[in-house]
């Protein structure tokens, strides 16, 4: 099985999910994973998320803006 990878940057968890781990609609995790992926979604909720952005320079200028 292929594992997700979750990072913590200062104000967010990352999460990386292999191609191959993606089944149809499901995907594969481990119980640590299910629990990082939850308080993610806890945030994202929250409404602690950005914009989609088009193009990188949007981003970065989203990025020193905190």
């Amino acid at each position: 099985m292929e594992k997700v990878l979750i990072t913590q940057e200062k104000n967010y968890l990352v999460l990386r999910i292999p191609i191959e781990a993606v089944s149809g609609e499901e995907c594969l995790v481990s119980g640590n994973e299910r629990v990082a992926i939850a308080k993610g979604m806890e945030d994202f909720e929250k409404g602690r998320h950005s914009k989609v952005f088009d193009n990188a320079k949007e981003a970065i200028s989203f990025l020193r803006s905190l």
